[in-house]
């Protein structure tokens, strides 16, 4: 067992070692696309959010958008309307793509999804994570069934043999298993699992965890995913996962940031605060000739010819820690920033 904050759980069913899947195969693969599946009310959406959020985490230079099926209808057109930063795409509720645009969508869908990553000359080396949201996944076409991970987050009954199908014979007693948890997780708001003879490991429904089946293409297992808002905890703010739109009050604050910041740190010091902020969201401010530095310094690093710790020796540059001052803290409440749907 571990503690996640103060709440006990499974080591083996984080929702974060699936997240290092992703992660990890994200490197070797340029696309990689997750499907979830289940039903209505079934926690997909938070589902996707807590993935999205955690793989961010994982690599700062990641952007998040929340999508429609009809962003899917001109894929190139939705691709082109994106920075060139690495990109997860949430989208929500594709089950009645196919009824809702036709299938000559489906297959304009399919001609561009091979070359996301190449649309327009800047995007060829980003990293594009697709979450794809499904109420069932028998009647999608095969297409949109295949991904690199699949989570389910619900089984009826009717769905077991479906299953059985898609995840092996093998799987039959967790596939059943996994559908009388969440029969218990329905009813009485718990779900449990035996660690040995008159032992179990109960879990409250919700809170924070809820049941779910994953696949990586290797193994099938139980995990555990809590709400995004439970992640973020009392802040309950992302300003990648759910960023704050552009208005009069935002406008305020950024008038009144900019005079307290600059009398505090000084203009240098917060314009070097800022570009340190945007390269970790992906996005490249420095002078030029910093960044012709950084290409020259990428010769050696790409063909393992030196040791950045070495080099940042030679330059006096070691890891610094330090806490915000009392006397530096903003002077005002900065706006609030959009909250995580429950």
């Amino acid at each position: 067992m571990i503690n996640w904050k103060d709440t006990k759980m499974l080591r083996s069913q984080s929702i974060n070692a699936c997240v290092q899947d992703i992660f990890e195969t994200s490197k070797s693969m340029g696309f990689v696309k997750i499907n979830l599946i289940g039903a209505s009310s079934s926690g997909k959406t938070v589902l996707a959010d807590v993935l999205a959020h955690q793989l961010h985490v994982l690599d700062p230079t990641f952007e998040v958008h929340s999508l429609q099926d009809s962003d899917l209808i001109d894929f190139k057109k939705t691709i082109e309307g994106l920075s060139s930063n690495n990109q997860i795409l949430k989208f929500d509720d594709l089950s009645g793509l196919v009824a809702k645009y036709g299938k000559s969508a489906l297959e304009n869908l399919r001609a561009q999804i091979t070359t996301v990553r190449h649309i327009g000359e800047s995007n060829q080396d980003r990293k594009i994570i697709m979450i794809l949201n499904f109420h069932a996944q028998k009647m999608l076409d095969k297409f949109l069934r295949i991904s690199n991970f699949t989570f389910y987050t619900d089984c009826q009954l009717e769905e077991i043999g479906y299953l059985e199908e898609l995840l092996g014979k093998q799987q039959k007693q967790k596939i059943i298993q996994f559908a009388k948890l969440r029969s218990q997780s329905r009813m009485y708001h718990k779900f449990s699992f035996l660690l040995s003879k008159g032992n179990s490991f109960i879990y409250r429904d919700g809170d924070p965890f809820r049941i779910l089946l994953y696949n990586n293409g290797i193994t099938t297992r139980f995990v555990v995913s809590p709400q995004l808002k439970w992640i973020l905890g009392e802040d309950n703010t992302c300003e990648i996962c759910f960023p704050v739109d552009k208005s009069e009050e935002t406008k305020m604050n950024l008038e009144q940031l900019v005079d307290d910041f600059g009398r505090k740190f000084t203009k240098g010091i917060c314009k070097r605060a800022v570009e340190l902020k945007l390269r970790q969201r992906g996005y490249y401010a420095q002078p030029a000739r910093v960044m012709q530095a950084e290409r020259y310094l990428d010769l050696f690093f790409d063909e393992k010819k030196i040791n950045l710790e070495e080099l940042a020796k030679v330059f006096g540059l070691e890891e610094r820690h330090t806490a915000l001052h009392a006397t530096k803290k903003p002077i005002y409440k900065p706006h609030k920033k959009k909250e995580v749907k429950e």
